[in-house]
């Protein structure tokens, strides 16, 4: 499989119908060192959710039953997918039957370096600081580009679907991530004069006898005026 077909399904195994997928990666630090693959099987779970406002959300959750395989540059991944569940408001019921149904495709088996690291996947930002920084700047910039627009409304769904992309992605470093947490939060400046927040968390723990991931997190809460709207992208091993 090429690096960019690779990337593509990587970037849309969340909601393809109601998350669009944006190509920023947003990766944790990776391991420089090589990293002791473990023998028993795993549960792999990655749960995406996106707020609509008014306290509601479309959550999809997906599971897949894994095992490392050693190979002579590191190791690749063997996978199937056990469970899915969505969450949805009443009028989005038809899509989420939909996407009940569909079995993600292509995702494994996955390659790994030593260092437990994706192959074929690019590695931008190499701290949790700088996908922090990079994902603040892309905000900025659609919420600069939108400033001139009168349309309240269209700003704020451009400003959902950037949000809402910006955690639909795949770490390279997502099996073995270097702990930690970082998060920044700013103002927004709205068309007509109005003001709002944002504020973009990315976090990691792992096992402390392999370094292996137990959980990574990566979260934009967007507050304008009393509406508060949250996309997050949680992965987790079992």
């Amino acid at each position: 499989m090429t690096g960019l077909n690779r990337r593509h399904i990587l970037s849309t195994i969340g909601w393809s119908l109601v998350l669009p997928a944006l190509a920023l990666p947003a990766s944790l630090s990776a391991r420089a060192v090589s990293v002791a693959f473990p023998t028993d099987r795993f549960r792999l779970r990655r749960t995406l959710e996106r707020g609509l406002g008014d306290g509601k959300a479309v959550i999809v959750s997906r599971e897949w039953d894994c095992r490392f395989v050693k190979l002579a540059a590191g190791a690749k991944i063997d996978g199937q997918q056990v469970a899915v569940s969505v969450e949805t408001p009443p009028a989005l019921a038809a899509l989420a039957d939909i996407e009940r149904r569909r079995e993600v495709t292509g995702l494994f088996p996955m390659e790994l370096d030593r260092s437990g690291a994706i192959v074929g996947w690019p590695d931008d930002n190499a701290s949790i600081a700088q996908a922090v920084e990079q994902a603040s700047r892309e905000i900025d910039r659609k919420a600069m580009e939108q400033a001139t627009q009168a349309d309240v409304r269209r700003y704020l769904a451009e400003l959902g679907k950037t949000t809402a992309s910006l955690v639909s992605q795949v770490p390279r470093d997502l099996f073995f991530p270097a702990p930690g947490k970082r998060s920044e939060s700013r103002k927004l400046v709205l068309p007509g004069g109005g003001t709002g927040t944002y504020e973009v968390t990315i976090s990691a723990s792992a096992r402390t006898s392999d370094g292996l991931l137990t959980q990574s997190e990566r979260r934009i809460v967007t507050r304008i005026a009393d509406s508060t709207r949250v996309s997050r992208e949680t992965w987790s091993v079992a």
